[in-house]
């Protein structure tokens, strides 16, 4: 319990761990419960999208789900977003890339890659039934935190200081991701069945390409990048839930 209220602290607004100190392996046995924790921030979208549906709101519910999605997660992600995006696109070399993510000024392509982000979330839900898309967020934020799991226990971190990304030592390995994995797919399996399971499979493959692919860019991987990651699998959650829900409705 003690391990998943740091979790909730960590990846939240919410103050579960109060005052208490963390070390490192803390830190990195919270990993477990990342998914669990998407899955909390699932019911608070869940039941943003509830009000909005009896209140009648069209899209300006699937706008209130985003600005409950941002103000619980102190929109930690969305920054992480932003400064990889500046750094990968930048066309720099690896060392210039990792000092401009650094850079806490937000540059063009942080802007670009935020909206785009946000755009894909609002139009993709805006697509998805009620019953389809309730079941898109419960499930997206655990996907999102359990790529982050997979990405800091399968790549080494990036910079040779300290950093917000490397506060789990020497403390990770497969377990975690294991562990992690299994809480995110019974959750799926109770929230979706077998429809939601696929779906998430074809987002997890999307998370492994995509880590693999910003860690071949900056030799490693960042606390930016995890955030930017948790953001991608999101959308790529929703807009597959969109694109393949009707496909496997008819296997």
């Amino acid at each position: 319990m003690r391990n998943f209220l740091l979790a909730i602290s960590f990846l939240t607004i919410l103050p579960a761990y109060g005052e208490q100190r963390a070390d490192e392996k803390d830190m990195a046995a919270s990993l477990y419960f990342y998914p669990l924790v998407g899955f909390v921030i699932g019911l608070f979208l869940v039941g943003s999208a509830c009000i909005a549906n009896w209140l009648s709101w069209d899209l300006a519910g699937d706008v209130l789900i985003l600005v409950v999605w941002i103000v619980l997660t102190g929109a930690l992600h969305l920054d992480g977003l932003m400064d990889a995006a500046d750094g990968l696109f930048s066309g720099r070399d690896r060392e210039q890339k990792l000092e401009i993510m650094r850079d806490t000024r937000v540059g063009a392509m942080g802007v670009v890659a935020l909206a785009v982000v946000l755009l894909l979330k609002l139009s993709f839900l805006h697509e998805l039934t009620f019953a389809s898309k309730i079941m898109a967020l419960f499930i997206a934020p655990a996907a999102g935190r359990w790529a982050m799991v997979y990405a800091v226990n399968t790549y080494q971190y990036a910079r040779s200081g300290p950093g917000l990304g490397n506060v789990f030592g020497s403390y990770k390995g497969n377990n975690k991701i294991i562990g992690a994995g299994l809480i995110l797919i019974a959750g799926t399996v109770l929230a979706g069945g077998y429809k939601a399971l696929l779906v998430l499979l074809v987002t997890m493959l999307g998370a492994v390409l995509m880590a693999r692919w910003i860690a071949g860019c900056l030799g490693g991987l960042t606390g930016d990048s995890y955030g930017a990651i948790c953001e991608c699998v999101e959308t790529l959650f929703i807009i597959f839930t969109v694109l393949l829900l009707p496909c496997i409705t008819l296997l």
